[in-house]
């Protein structure tokens, strides 16, 4: 069962594309008992944190999520220690691992089961990584570290409002809408476009 978003704690009402970030708190359900509890977007989101502590197999580690239960880490094992693939090379015992999780997700490969939105931005982010290497010049002449905690390459016309746009990846990756933004100023800019769609169109057909 899916785990069900109530709304956010700050208020705002709940967007159909809700940003992953670990500040934005909201409200969460626990699908299998229905305890409510407050969680944050990226954990629901991305690690798929959705069970309440109560729900789940063993008991938390302070400061972490709740660990793999022994009962998990033992049909891992057992399904996979008598393979010949986990005991001839690292290739193939990956293999093997991929091919048991493809089994365990009904026989679907991890990029038949992303969204449309998911793909897009995995596309988008490809790309601009490619541009990066080629016009590096262009898109950071001051040669600013790129980390974490340091300066982030920031898509002027955001890759949110290019998917509801439904602008092409390889437009919203050109090097006329990257720049190199410091990581806060960036996750404070959050989905916010710093251009419009009309200047966007004409800066990438116009260069």
């Amino acid at each position: 069962m899916p785990c069900i978003i109530r709304e956010r704690v700050d208020g705002i009402s709940l967007d159909e594309f809700l940003p992953k970030r670990k500040d934005l708190k909201v409200i969460i359900e626990c699908p299998k008992c229905g305890n409510i509890r407050q969680s944050n977007s990226y954990d629901v989101l991305i690690k798929n944190s959705t069970l309440c502590i109560k729900c789940c197999n063993n008991k938390p580690k302070k400061g972490y999520g709740y660990r793999k239960s022994s009962k998990y880490r033992q049909s891992m094992s057992e399904s996979l220690k008598n393979s010949k693939a986990y005991k001839d090379s690292t290739h193939k015992r990956a293999k093997a691992i991929k091919e048991y999780w493809k089994e365990n997700r009904g026989g679907f490969e991890l990029s038949e089961i992303y969204t449309e939105w998911e793909l897009y931005k995995k596309l988008v982010y490809k790309i601009m990584e490619i541009n990066y290497k080629k016009y590096k010049k262009i898109i950071n002449p001051k040669k600013l570290k790129r980390g974490k905690k340091r300066y982030h390459i920031d898509h002027r016309f955001s890759v949110l409002e290019g998917f509801k746009n439904n602008i092409l990846p390889y437009i919203i990756s050109h090097p006329f809408n990257l720049e190199m933004k410091y990581y806060k100023d960036n996750l404070s800019k959050d989905c916010k476009c710093s251009i419009t769609k009309k200047q966007l169109m004409e800066g990438v057909h116009g260069t």
